[in-house]
């Protein structure tokens, strides 16, 4: 028979401290498979009404409540839970409050890299790579796993430069730029010597054993860091990986 509850774990993050709470949610049907923010509303309602989260859209739309299920990113309003699953914030950023992130950090390393001194009158189409990329949602999944992420300090909430190597997101977003048909070719020097700065040359020597994942399916490793190297650094990466 059906269980009528769920027990899960919920990891908190208050004054400078962490801990987990238990909490039973209790199903709407009997065969419900819930998913995270449903239980972290709930948890709210009736339990924990100070509970701190994020979500948006409700529709993988928007990445905003992206948290760590068992360790790994998940899209609370799309990811299920199971009986004894630990909810905590993601790992890769640092924690503000509960499952709350800082996550303005990321995006900030991208300023000043959008100089396309047209508008698009909509004749100019771009190819298939480009609009393939534009379904990246922000969720920050990406970050899991990155040997470039891991070498950023976590601990510095407060400065506006916290992140000196980058990430996926940060290459799938100037490789966009980069692809784009109406970037000029001098921006496009700027943005290959903006990926170098930000750490690119890794992503070269780890090729082969690079491991990140998209919350949305995008194909990363193929669809943004490859194209960068050899653009970057021409057939290196491919002596690199022989």
């Amino acid at each position: 028979m059906e269980a009528e509850t769920l027990k899960v774990r919920i990891k908190l993050f208050r004054d400078k401290k962490s801990y987990e709470v238990e909490y039973i949610y209790k199903k709407k049907f009997l065969d419900e498979r819930p998913m995270i923010l449903d239980v972290l509303l709930q948890a709210q309602e009736e339990k924990i009404d100070d509970l701190s989260f994020r979500y948006g859209c409700r529709a993988r739309n928007c990445g905003i409540c992206t948290v760590d299920i068992n360790g790994k990113p998940r899209l609370a309003c799309r990811a299920r839970v199971k009986a004894d699953d630990l909810i905590s914030p993601l790992s890769t950023l640092p924690v503000i409050k509960d499952l709350i992130v800082k996550r303005d950090g990321i995006p900030r390393q991208m300023i000043g890299y959008n100089k396309i001194p047209s508008k698009n009158n909509l004749n100019v189409e771009a190819d298939v790579p480009y609009h393939n990329l534009t379904a990246c949602i922000e969720c920050y999944a990406c970050l899991d796993g990155c040997p470039l992420h891991k070498k950023n300090n976590l601990d510095i909430k407060d400065n506006n430069n916290a992140y000196p190597f980058g990430n996926p997101f940060s290459f799938l977003k100037l490789q966009r730029l980069y692809i784009d048909p109406l970037t000029p070719e001098e921006e496009k020097r700027g943005i290959i010597q903006k990926a170098k700065s930000l750490g690119l040359e890794t992503y070269r020597r780890e090729y082969k054993d690079l491991k990140i994942k998209c919350g949305v399916g995008i194909n990363l490793k193929d669809e943004v860091i490859k194209p960068l190297l050899e653009v970057a650094f021409g057939d290196q990466i491919e002596k690199k990986n022989k």
